[in-house]
């Protein structure tokens, strides 16, 4: 039998961690319960949009959530990032969740408004 990819996993066991079922997660992404336990199941793969909104629900990265069986698994050291970017990730890492959606709703205005 075939392996079933890490983001079936990750996506179940996270849904599950968080104790959703899989119609809240649906409703949350505002998606049909079907779409998302093709997604859940593998019968089709989910858009970009839906990986970034999963990855947000659950305050994962969108690494983790595709590829990864645990945090560690994700690079700690980002070589091609400046010592300043370094300590920018470290810092919205060490937030809330809710604190962190503020950093990228300011990140998000300030590309779309810059002074």
């Amino acid at each position: 039998m075939k392996e079933e990819p890490v983001y079936m996993r990750n996506m179940r066991a996270l849904r599950e961690s968080a104790k959703y079922t899989q119609e809240e997660v649906s409703e949350k992404l505002h998606i049909q319960r079907t779409t998302y336990c093709n997604y859940e199941h593998g019968y089709r793969l989910p858009p970009l949009d839906i990986i970034i909104r999963l990855a947000s629900l659950y305050n994962v990265s969108v690494d983790y959530l595709l590829c990864c069986t645990s945090e560690e698994d994700i690079p700690a050291n980002y070589p091609h990032l400046r010592t300043s970017e370094r300590r920018l990730l470290e810092n919205v890492r060490s937030l809330t969740a809710n604190s962190q959606k503020e950093v990228w709703q300011f990140i998000y205005f300030k590309k779309k408004y810059p002074s």
